[in-house]
């Protein structure tokens, strides 16, 4: 049964499997016993260190090893006497200095220094995309992690609703926006580090740099809070991500019935500015709008799977993840119309909040 409590804990079963284990773990003791056992064994993968990234400097540090310029005479020539040694440069520009002026290991030469400085700028040409790759792969994957983090969360919060529904977001009132999602799974008790609402890959917005007026609240509070800090609460509470709006069913806004549909979006990278219409989507207006240099977004789909989408394949996709199927940013027009939204979007448009 390992591989039971292994899939509770990441997330990765069916919502009739989760009740299962989750039954399970309530009768038996045993159960709870191993599952602490593998929650143990699991630790040290959380806890790994994280991959360092080439230091931003490179180049300039790179061009700072070079030795110094050999002055130059009256005749025109290089006077070596001055000129420093090969082993204050770098390896790698010692080594090209010992091929090109094998002959001579006084000094270095104009032509010595032209040739090793042309070398190492063809290097870093040649490296400075692998490595502006490897940053942008790092955070995207980051960024991707805690999504998973988050679906396994609403897995969870699933299993324990009556009707396998996801966190609703309300018709009207303080609890009328898409961040509420964030704050129904920390009043269940299923968002234990917070912070996980904060995309690595992006930087906290200025007016969140206070950081105790970003935390989450619970929803009691929501309907006590002054207008001004209901509204911080509501900007600030799904953090970077985008959360689902709801679906309207039978003429009447409701949470989406969790099915495990590889094609129906639950969460994803929020846009910056938001999404209001189709309008907004046209080239740059998106680009500008949207972390990860522009590029696309990650996107959590109802079965657990996790997908980055190019900003240009957006708009080919049958059910857009950031609008209905009317092109707008608002709840979804049927049951099977996923549409995701920042924080502080609501349902519709015109809803009453207070």
């Amino acid at each position: 049964m390992h591989e039971d409590l292994l899939g509770y804990l990441l997330g990765a079963l069916e919502p009739h499997e989760m009740r299962r284990v989750d039954q399970w773990l309530r009768d038996d003791p045993e159960a709870r016993r191993q599952l602490a056992d593998v929650e143990r064994l699991l630790k040290p993968l959380e806890e790994a260190p994280p991959v360092e990234l080439p230091p931003p400097d490179l180049i300039a540090r790179t061009m700072a090893s070079l030795p110094s310029l050999p002055p130059v005479d009256s005749t025109g020539r290089s006077d070596r006497s001055g000129s420093s040694s090969p082993a204050d440069a770098a390896p790698v520009l010692v080594s090209m200095q010992a091929n090109l002026d094998s002959s001579d290991h006084r000094g270095w030469t104009w032509l010595d220094w032209v040739a090793s400085a042309s070398a190492a700028a063809v290097l870093l040409a040649l490296l400075l995309p692998s490595i502006a790759e490897g940053r942008f792969e790092a955070r995207k994957v980051a960024c991707q992690d805690q999504l998973r983090q988050l679906g396994t969360a609403i897995t969870h919060f699933v299993t324990r609703n009556e009707q396998s529904r996801l966190p609703a977001v309300s018709s009207s009132g303080p609890e009328a926006f898409a961040g509420v999602y964030a704050v129904r799974l920390r009043d269940a008790g299923l968002l234990d580090d917070e912070q996980i609402r904060w995309c690595p890959s992006l930087d906290l917005p200025a007016s969140a740099s206070d950081m105790p007026s970003t935390d989450l609240v619970s929803v009691q509070e929501l309907h006590v809070a002054p207008l001004d800090r209901l509204r911080e609460i509501q900007q600030f509470a799904g953090g970077h991500y985008a959360y689902t709006l709801g679906v309207v069913e039978k003429d009447h806004l409701t949470s989406p019935r969790f099915e495990s549909r590889s094609s129906f979006a639950v969460m994803s990278d929020a846009p910056l500015a938001g999404i209001a219409t189709e309008s907004s989507l046209a080239g740059s207006n998106l680009a500008g709008s949207i972390g990860h240099g522009g590029v696309g977004i990650n996107v959590l789909y109802e079965d657990g799977r996790i997908q980055f989408l190019q900003v240009a394949s957006l708009a080919s996709i049958p059910d857009h993840p950031l609008l209905n199927n009317r092109g707008e940013g608002e709840a979804g027009v049927n049951v099977d119309d996923a549409s995701l939204a920042p924080s502080w979007r609501p349902p519709f448009v015109n809803v009453r909040q207070r």
